[in-house]
């Protein structure tokens, strides 16, 4: 099962300082929206939606790490946030029925 991962907003004030909010859609529908926020003490992720009946269930922590991964696989130096992925990037996540 592939999501394809949507750039809501961001505000990203240096690396250590930011907030992203992306959605997951699967077949153009928004299946789940997750908020990330960090600053050089903490980190946190929200996540908006129902686990158990989207179109392949996960767990809300599997649905919050797969972005970033994917999002930091195809970050080069040229871009300076993980924001600017999405400028010349379709980010995309795979779930499988095992999470």
């Amino acid at each position: 099962m592939t999501y394809e991962v949507i750039l809501i907003d961001a505000d990203i004030r240096d690396p250590m300082d930011g907030e992203m909010r992306v959605s997951l859609t699967h077949d153009g529908k928004t299946a789940c929206e997750i908020a990330y926020k960090w600053d050089d003490e903490s980190f946190s992720a929200v996540f908006y939606g129902h686990a158990p009946t989207l179109p392949v269930p996960a767990h809300p922590a599997t649905l919050i790490e797969r972005p970033i991964a994917a999002i930091r696989s195809l970050r080069s130096e040229k871009h300076k946030r993980p924001s600017d992925v999405f400028a010349d990037h379709r980010v995309f996540i795979s779930l499988d029925t095992k999470d």
